[in-house]
């Protein structure tokens, strides 16, 4: 009997460690509210997520906890932890399989309690505590993630542990008066980019506390601190909405993002406003260019860095999703962070970079309330309409953002591929293209008549070649002008490009041929006004 408990737990244990997840990365969905980038490729979010794993995730020795490395690598403070778990609930897929890993950083979590039952900030690497206390937004984005792993992979002991986490953070984390204190044993000043207002807001499906007080009082903080042109917040404040510097840094950075997760999860006016008026400013302040953006400033926006970070750019760009009226600057800033996703950051811009990504994409879905995944149509034309056809692979009516289409023009044989226009444009026969909108692809084709030797068009267009064994290629043109020689297989897929340049009224002679294996070839002769081609065959 015995032996037989053991078989059944080994087949058991499999199933509950790779379980698949209700909401696989990717997700694409649209926001209740807001708007998303136009262009957003969920590889590039995957290669983001291997490289945070690969350089600062890391498991103890007996494999049951793991930590995220700090910018000391042999150290490990709580909001790592806390950006890692949100990480993971939602990246899990089959390829990520996450949840083993959000476990063990919700262990290590817990293997450093202090006496309040909160995680100590700082801890050397699987060991010992290195300074002492809480800090409150590792406590609300651990949470938070508690929260939405319930819904992840629905189980109900994440409700239960985060009912738990969220009752030590409204006895110890809030003051008397309704605002989040920085940490859990000290509140002389105020942190604006702890306000997880979005983290705040979910705490309501774990508890009966008056969370809609804190969170007006932490839009009603940050609106006092705002400077009123920029809408830049301080890293630190009094309550009462006094300052305690004018900097505009790695704290405070973090503030739009923060903000904009709550618009777009629940609608929040305030955040709206906040983030809009910061969207407003930068976008001029950077006349558009997102790469502009430096990593400090002071509150009137001058720019007292020059570095560009994922932390400072990340979060700008989030500022830009409250609002349709910001799509320009949204999508620069999201075409520059993606360039960022190659750079080695730091660990803090690197664990930033992930969340902000994951906001930005429509990968983090409130999970509780999930919209549904935003697809798209995928239109392909010929024209002529009886030239050739078009090859869509895979085939669906259908599409998710970012899925990766492959397209092939064929013809038939009386015309020739030219090129694609519409929602993309190439010469080449056969394009591998991403979905990011409702898309329309056009296939041009030329027609063409099968004359060996010569063809001559109505204005005096015209090539010449004895066929078999020239390497040269002879074309006149009635009046000077730009001409492109192009030769293609019968298939339409382009093989050499012989000529695009200007040339003199007259006869010309192009080598080339040369370079051709034995077969049978379209070639195509174009002017601005006129194409010409047929059938050309090489048989050295």
């Amino acid at each position: 009997m015995q032996l037989f408990s053991n078989l059944i737990a080994l087949i058991i244990i499999p199933l509950t460690l790779f379980a698949a997840p209700n909401f696989p990365f990717p997700q694409n969905a649209k926001y209740t509210y807001g708007t998303k980038p136009s262009m957003i490729n969920n590889d590039r979010i995957q290669a983001a997520y291997k490289d945070f794993i690969d350089r600062f995730y890391e498991e103890s020795s007996d494999k049951t906890k793991a930590r995220i490395k700090w910018d000391t690598p042999s150290q490990t403070v709580s909001e790592g932890i806390g950006y890692g778990m949100l990480v993971m609930v939602y990246m899990d897929n089959e390829t990520n399989n996450t949840r083993d890993k959000f476990d063990k950083l919700w262990k290590y979590y817990n293997s450093f309690l202090n006496t309040n039952e909160l995680m100590h900030w700082k801890i050397d690497g699987f060991n010992n505590v290195a300074s002492q206390n809480a800090a409150t937004d590792a406590e609300l984005d651990v949470a938070a993630a508690l929260v939405q792993a319930h819904k992840q992979w629905g189980d109900q002991k994440y409700l239960d542990d985060a009912r738990t986490l969220i009752d030590k953070i409204w006895n110890k984390e809030v003051n008397a008066n309704g605002y989040l204190k920085p940490g859990d044993t000290w509140d002389n000043k105020k942190n604006p980019s702890y306000f997880s207002t979005a983290a705040l807001e979910s705490f309501k499906h774990a508890g009966s506390q008056d969370w809609n007080k804190v969170i007006a009082n932490s839009y009603s903080l940050i609106k006092k601190v705002q400077n009123t042109t920029t809408g830049l917040v301080p890293d630190w404040c009094q309550e009462n909405g006094g300052s305690t510097g004018d900097n505009y840094k790695y704290d405070a950075a973090r503030t739009p993002w923060r903000i904009a997760w709550g618009y777009l999860w629940y609608g929040h006016n305030d955040a709206k406003e906040i983030c809009s008026k910061i969207a407003t400013w930068i976008m001029s302040s950077t006349k558009g260019d997102a790469s502009k953006v430096g990593d400090g400033y002071n509150l009137d926006g001058t720019r007292t860095s020059q570095w560009l970070t994922s932390t400072f750019l990340g979060a700008f760009a989030c500022a830009g999703m409250v609002d349709s009226s910001h799509q320009t600057w949204l999508d620069n800033a999201y075409k520059v962070q993606d360039s960022l996703i190659t750079v080695k950051e730091s660990y803090f811009s690197t664990s930033l970079k992930l969340v902000y990504l994951l906001l930005l994409s429509g990968n983090m879905p409130d999970l509780w309330n999930p919209p549904a995944p935003e697809t798209f149509t995928l239109t392909v034309q010929t024209d002529p309409a009886n030239a050739g056809t078009i090859t869509v692979s895979p085939a669906a009516k259908e599409f998710s953002r970012g899925d990766t289409i492959k397209l092939k023009a064929s013809t038939n044989d009386k015309y020739t591929f030219s090129r694609w226009s519409g929602d993309t444009s190439s010469t080449s026969a056969e394009l591998t293209i991403i979905i990011t909108k409702n898309m329309t692809i056009k296939a041009l084709f030329d027609k063409v008549s099968v004359h060996p030797g010569q063809k001559k068009n109505s204005d005096g267009l015209r090539f010449s070649f004895t066929g078999n064994t020239t390497d040269a290629l002879q074309f006149s043109i009635p009046q000077p002008g730009v001409v492109s020689m192009k030769i293609y297989t019968l298939q339409g897929q382009l093989v050499e490009y012989l000529s695009d340049g200007y040339f003199e009224k007259g006869i010309h002679s192009i080598n080339g041929l040369n370079r051709l294996s034995n077969g049978v070839y379209w070639i195509t002769l174009r002017s601005l006004s006129e194409c010409i081609s047929c059938r050309l065959t090489i048989n050295r």
